[in-house]
């Protein structure tokens, strides 16, 4: 059956002879149609089908009937028919009892037989619900003391032991009676059906339904007091119904549910009471009203959350990143506020469970503990909170939008939650513009086992050495996402360390900032991250920072033909950094904003494109070609070099972490040489070009 409900349709199903089309002659004339009336008329087997317009139907949906007969259709016609249902009418000759027989014989296992088959032959995400059956005991006219459908064993019997069976409708195509009814309530079981919410055989709510009602309470009890207070059940009624009760109306629900002192608690309705609420309506056939109440809150008929509510439609340019909007951060916020029972700024276990308590599973684990900012009880910040959130749209939208949509993001702004995300322009664009305007940015990690990267990440969280040891090593995670400030603005940073299965994410999610990471105590780490770098990262336009970690220990010579300080030099790297993950250094570092303002400030890190790197070859060419014969030059040391090449910023420096480092040298004239080479290479093409588009 189609998802989006466009017209119902009515099939009409039953043995010869019983009056299917007699029926549907009933309703679209409004008289009965027979040989007495007019004696040229002719019964025809079946009809076409017939179209009942929108206007007069439920919901503005139009609906059509399909007469069937076996007189001029085969068992595969059935089968497709069945297949384009929406409701089918099962009716039987209240007079004839072999008409009633067939019921259970034949068509009650023929239906079910064919519903089981599309069932296991369906591909989609969502298990589709069977069609459901009104039965319609026709030709009451001859019978009079048979109008009532409780008087028959037989069809009670089928009735109790069928719940996909809504109801039971005797009528007569002769006299008229109850003949519009039949397709009122074979609309209204497709509109409104009974049996996801309501068990007639225990006279009690489903448990799905159960489940249903509860999130709507929690999300409409604003204050998560437990209770829904005259001001929230108006603010429910308006949002479902249009309109607010007045105070005689509040007065009539409040009275209708002191029958039990469970459902009120100081005049305010409990979760009982509302649940008791809608079990009455069902009771009383007011579907309609529990319906109209589970579809604003994004129910389908299923009691599954309806595609407009959980499918995403936000488009993703690519080297585009999604971010929260201030809107998303306000709802968040108001979330946080609810459920933090205690005021004490946190979210421990209980409160945390309680928050997603409307979401089918509790999407987060015990990793999550080890990701983000926790107080020292391992109970969630509120930064460590936007963080999760923060983390899990930049690479999980999808999971994002859903959770959004259980815990009510519709409800608060009574709008889609793609209002929720921002899209960011194309990183390329920032760099061209020499600043981005993302508030969240992307680091990735790489270096050798144990050089130390799991502590460089928990230490963004401001976890010392001590704190991780505390930590079980099954809960560790290798990501870590905070709040940085820079420059007097609240920026989140993601770490992710990186291992040779991640190396495919770079198409997916391109990083901001590469952190090459190496154990300033184990002389064979560099040479790890130097490889990785020159065969990835140096003819990327991706800024790289060289760290090295347990800076608080001796250094060791690093096996590799250029020291550290050499090899940034050479590659035009920011000087190396130097971290330690110790409590007398961890909280003095700052590492982590001088990562945030290389992504900050993208276009003032030197490309190393393909050109550039053409470039530096010519050059290096040229230094060799000027240099023949000459004396080398003793090396002198270059003070500037202390310096970072962001120097408006002065951010990085050798030495800030690291006493008594070894200094870097250049040899003044060679460079001089190599970079009046370039220029001069690039004015010959420059003017080569030139002459070739003044020629044409």
């Amino acid at each position: 059956m189609s998802k989006e409900l466009k017209e119902v349709r009515i099939l009409i199903l039953g043995e010869s002879g019983v009056g299917k089309t007699s029926l549907i002659l009933s309703l679209v004339s409004e008289q009965f149609m027979d040989d007495n009336l007019d004696p040229s008329f002719e019964l025809p087997a079946k009809l076409e089908p017939i179209t009942i317009p929108a206007e007069v139907t439920l919901e503005k949906i139009p609906g059509v009937i399909i007469d069937f007969s076996f007189r001029e259709q085969t068992e595969q016609d059935l089968i497709n028919e069945i297949e384009k249902a929406s409701v089918i009418c099962l009716v039987y000759s209240i007079e004839n009892e072999t008409s009633k027989e067939k019921l259970i014989s034949y068509w009650m296992p023929k239906i079910q037989e064919i519903e089981d088959s599309l069932l296991s032959q369906s591909f989609t995400e969502q298990i589709p619900s069977k069609r459901p059956i009104v039965l319609v005991g026709n030709k009451t006219d001859t019978n009079l003391d048979r109008n009532n459908p409780t008087q028959d064993s037989l069809i009670t019997q089928l009735i109790r032991s069928n719940s996909q069976i809504e109801t039971c409708i005797m009528c007569s195509a002769k006299t008229l009676k109850n003949v519009p009814e039949v397709f009122y309530y074979a609309q209204k079981s497709v509109l409104y059906p009974t049996s996801p919410v309501y068990d007639v055989d225990r006279k009690q709510l489903t448990q799905l339904a159960i489940k249903c009602f509860t999130r709507i309470f929690k999300l409409c009890d604003m204050d998560n007091d437990g209770r829904l207070n005259d001001n929230e059940l108006n603010e429910f009624q308006l949002k479902c119904f249009g309109i607010r009760l007045n105070s005689n109306s509040l007065q009539e629900v409040k009275t209708l549910l002191n029958s039990n002192n469970e459902n009120l608690i100081e005049n305010e309705i409990t979760l009982k009471g509302f649940l008791y609420l809608q079990m009455l309506f069902f009771k009383k056939g007011r579907h309609e009203t529990s319906w109209t109440v589970l579809k604003k809150f994004g129910y389908d008929k299923n009691l599954s959350l309806s595609r407009e509510f959980s499918t995403l439609n936000l488009k993703v340019p690519e080297s585009c990143s999604v971010e929260l909007s201030q809107k998303c951060f306000e709802f968040l916020q108001f979330l946080f506020k609810k459920y933090d029972k205690d005021k004490d700024g946190c979210l421990n276990k209980e409160e945390l469970n309680e928050l997603f308590s409307v979401c089918p599973i509790m999407p987060w684990g015990k990793d999550v503990h080890n990701t983000i900012e926790t107080d020292s009880k391992g109970n969630i910040t509120y930064c460590g909170f936007l963080s999760q959130w923060i983390l899990t749209t930049y690479f999980d939208l999808k999971t994002s939008f859903e959770l959004l949509a259980y815990l009510g993001y519709n409800n608060y702004y009574d709008e889609n939650q793609n209002s929720a995300f921002v899209v960011s322009r194309p990183k390329d664009i920032d760099i061209t513009k020499k600043q981005t305007f993302r508030n969240v940015f992307l680091c990735y990690v790489y270096g050798r086992k144990k050089c130390g990267k799991t502590a460089f990440l928990q230490g963004l969280l401001g976890r010392d050495l001590q704190y991780q040891a505390t930590i079980n090593p099954d809960d560790i995670t290798r990501w870590s996402c905070n709040l940085v400030q820079f420059q007097n603005i609240e920026k989140y940073l993601i770490l992710k360390e990186i291992n040779a299965s991640d190396l495919d994410m770079h198409e997916a999610y391109p990083p901001d900032v590469v952190i090459l990471m190496y154990d300033v105590t184990d002389p064979n780490s560099f040479s790890f991250i130097a490889d990785i770098f020159l065969s990835i990262y140096k003819d990327r336009p991706i800024p790289c920072i060289l760290v090295g970690t347990k800076s608080d220990q001796t250094e060791i010579v690093q096996k590799y033909p250029l020291t550290v300080e050499k090899f940034a030099e050479f590659y035009r790297l920011p000087p190396p950094q130097y971290f330690s993950a110790s409590t007398n250094l961890l909280h003095s570092c700052d590492i982590f904003q001088k990562i945030v303002a290389v992504a900050f400030y993208p276009k003032m890190y030197p490309m190393r494109s393909q050109i550039w790197s053409f470039f530096q070859k010519l050059g290096a060419a040229a230094q060799a070609a000027t240099s023949h014969g000459k004396k080398t030059r003793p090396e002198t040391t270059n003070n500037s070099s202390n310096l970072s090449i962001f120097n408006p910023l002065y951010l990085f420096s050798k030495g800030t972490d690291k006493k008594m480092r070894p200094k870097s040298t250049i040899d003044p004239d060679s460079m001089l040489l190599r970079y009046t080479f370039l220029t001069a290479t690039c004015l010959t093409m420059a003017f080569l070009l030139f002459k070739m588009i003044k020629k044409r």
